[in-house]
């Protein structure tokens, strides 16, 4: 099957000049709107809580963002949800905790008050791993009434335990979190039943950190990889045209996710590192064929083998990449909020992935061989002079 007919040659060299600059405008671009709107974080890495809710009415996100002002001292972020989704919404808040500075003392001085003569020292506050407080008494007091002190203070609990010995109890107490007083205000604004929660997730800010970093070295050290592959795999003059072809991708897509405010999550960067292998797949299919193509014609002037390189793979791309396109295209369309994050990578990899692997890795291949030629004519020359 082809779509392009046999012998088409569209002057994809003569023409590389403008492709480049394009190309180059697209990638800074994409870089100051990165640098200016700053990318979306999902929890995954920014930390804090995350509420995916469906409504069965018709709602604003301004009611929503209203409903969200009864968390006292508590800021949120509202935001439509997909592109597809009517009605569903993504609540962001950047904390997992209720208990701020103010709540904390508050509580603090509740347990001092009531404990002091039973020892009460060492109150500790922590939400990594979940909201949590934890404190140690001298004597073993049954946790009903450790759990009733939290409720008063408006920080309830969900579970309280004790372990310890004679003189030393420590008391573990596990709070409700973010997520019930969302469910209550949305309840009071809205009405019980009238919405569906799809989704809750915690992030402390410390794993998020972690894992924002983890997930950098995993696409850098991917290309390095790469680098090294290719330079195996052909030589030097093709390795530089291919890395900086899936730089060029990961960078577009990204500024996209930037300026649509696309939540940018582990799955955006699970799509990344596969949209890394399906323009690398597409470039190597090319730089196979300029290979095949130099062993063939020997004389024939590099630029030229390259031009007919790309022809010849054309109809091969364009089938390829336009028979994937529709697989992503159904799962922007019907796979639901859930996987559109990583549909959306997808979707602008393939297009940015078949156009820089045409129009960017292969040109760069002439312009690396162009300079190694002229490096070796003037080393021959100043060889001949000494």
């Amino acid at each position: 099957m082809e779509l392009i007919p046999h012998g088409t040659n569209i002057p994809f060299m003569p023409n590389k000049g403008k492709f480049i600059v394009a190309s180059v405008i697209a990638v800074v671009a994409s870089l100051i709107l990165t640098a200016i709107l700053g990318l979306n974080y999902g929890i995954d890495f920014s930390g804090g809580t995350e509420i995916q809710v469906k409504f069965n009415k018709e709602v604003d996100a301004g009611d929503i963002r209203n409903s969200m002002k009864q968390l006292e001292g508590i800021n949120s972020e509202v935001q439509n949800y997909g592109l597809n989704e009517k009605g569903e919404f993504l609540i962001k808040f950047p904390n997992i905790s209720y208990v701020d500075e103010g709540r904390e003392a508050g509580l603090q001085g509740k347990l001092e008050s009531t404990y002091k003569d039973k020892g009460y020292r060492r109150f500790h506050h922590s939400t990594e791993g979940g909201d949590k407080v934890e404190f140690t008494l001298n004597e073993n007091i049954p946790t009903d009434d450790v759990k009733k002190i939290f409720d008063e203070s408006d920080t309830r609990a969900s579970e309280v335990t004790v372990s310890g010995a004679e003189g030393r109890f420590v008391y573990r107490v596990v709070l409700e979190g973010m997520t019930p007083r969302i469910t209550a205000a949305l309840n009071k604004t809205f009405g019980e039943g009238t919405y569906e929660i799809l989704r809750a997730d915690t992030v402390g800010p410390k794993v998020g950190g972690e894992l924002k970093m983890k997930s950098f070295l995993a696409v850098l050290y991917s290309l390095i990889g790469l680098l090294i592959y290719i330079a195996f795999r052909f030589d030097f003059r093709f390795a530089p045209g291919a890395i900086v072809c899936l730089a060029h991708d990961v960078s577009i897509t990204v500024g996209l996710y930037a300026l649509f405010k696309i939540p940018f999550t582990v799955s955006t960067i699970a799509a990344l590192l596969t949209l890394i292998g399906y323009s690398l797949n597409d470039t190597i299919v090319v730089y196979d064929r300029i290979r095949e193509n130099l062993a063939k014609a020997k004389v024939k002037p590099l630029p030229e083998v390259v031009n007919d390189s790309i022809n010849e793979t054309l109809s091969r791309t364009v089938i390829t990449s336009g028979v994937t396109q529709l697989v992503v295209i159904a799962l922007i369309l019907f796979g639901g909020s859930a996987i559109f994050d990583f549909a959306f990578a997808l979707f602008v990899g393939i297009i940015v992935g078949t156009y820089s692997s045409i129009f960017i890795a292969a040109p760069l291949t002439v312009y690396i061989d162009d300079q190694i030629t002229k490096y070796k004519s003037r080393q021959a020359v100043t060889k001949a002079k000494a």
